[in-house]
């Protein structure tokens, strides 16, 4: 993962925490404002009518943000683990920049599977595709190799 592509991710996931923060905020304010309604609804200062529209749509609301924190939070943990899952892959991998045999222990340590597709034979010769799954990462994607292979990617 190069610096752009983490500090990418850095910013990603503090927007994501903010939205966390700001929704259980807001939760907490809907709380507030349905003890208020219900007062004044007990006081005579709010119709039964209005009471039960205001009432609807702050739990409708909450309802929402909650699936919105149980999402965010989930993404949240996600990001984490996949950043700090590349952070150990790295690791591995240097252990092994001065590679000149490719040996079982080697093979099992850094990968998880190979996946063998079908030959494509539709433009006049065999091709076929490759996938390797890394251990901690999983399939890296075509590009970001080829990056790696040039040197772009840092």
């Amino acid at each position: 993962m190069g610096a752009k592509q983490k500090a990418e991710a850095k910013r990603e996931l503090a927007a994501k925490r903010r939205q966390l923060t700001q929704a259980e905020r807001r939760i907490e304010e809907l709380d507030r404002l349905f003890k208020r309604i219900y007062e004044d609804n007990v006081g005579g200062k709010l119709s039964d009518s209005r009471f039960q529209m205001l009432s609807d749509d702050y739990e409708q609301e909450q309802k929402e943000l909650r699936e919105k924190l149980l999402r965010l939070n989930e993404e949240i943990t996600e990001q984490e683990e996949q950043a700090e899952n590349i952070d150990r892959f790295i690791c591995k991998v240097r252990k092994y920049l001065d590679l000149n045999e490719l040996t079982p222990t080697i093979l099992n340590d850094m990968v998880k599977a190979v996946y063998v597709h079908a030959p494509d034979k539709s433009k006049g010769y065999r091709e076929q595709q490759i996938d390797i799954s890394y251990d901690l990462v999983g399939i890296l994607p075509a590009s970001l190799l080829i990056d790696l292979q040039n040197g772009e990617t840092a």
